[in-house]
Order: structure tokens, then C-alpha cells, then sequence
């Protein structure tokens, strides 16, 4: 897994196969896309036990 500091040019897609512990991190992993007025695509993958950090993140990413 990529930390922060790591600045990969032309990353277009991006699969989080676990769900970030909060929104920030959620925010800065799927900004590793999309850069430079480019378009990219994140996919994040959820289980039902997921389900309440998913809404956590998604109340907190709303109007970004």
C-alpha cells in the first residue's frame, strides 16, 4: 500500500480493497487520481460490516 509523500503521475484507477479508516484518508488516497484536470475512477470495495464507516465517509465527502 502507497503512503502519503508517494506522488505517482498518471494513476487513472484506483481500488481500495479495504475502506480508509476515516474520510481525510478516503479523500487523499482517491486524489492520487484524476490529477492535473485529468480524469480518474476510485472503486472502493465494502462488506455489510463496512456499512457505518461507508456512511460516515460519504456524510463527510458530501460537497467536496
Amino acid at each position: 500500500m502507497a503512503v502519503r509523500g508517494i506522488d505517482v503521475e498518471g494513476v487513472t484507477h484506483l481500488i481500495n480493497y479495504d475502506i480508509p479508516e476515516d474520510a481525510e484518508s478516503y479523500i487523499h488516497r482517491i486524489g492520487r487520481t484524476g490529477r492535473i484536470g485529468n480524469l480518474g475512477t476510485a472503486v472502493t470495495l465494502v462488506t455489510p460490516k463496512d456499512a457505518d464507516a461507508l456512511a460516515v465517509i460519504e456524510r463527510r465527502i458530501k460537497g467536496f
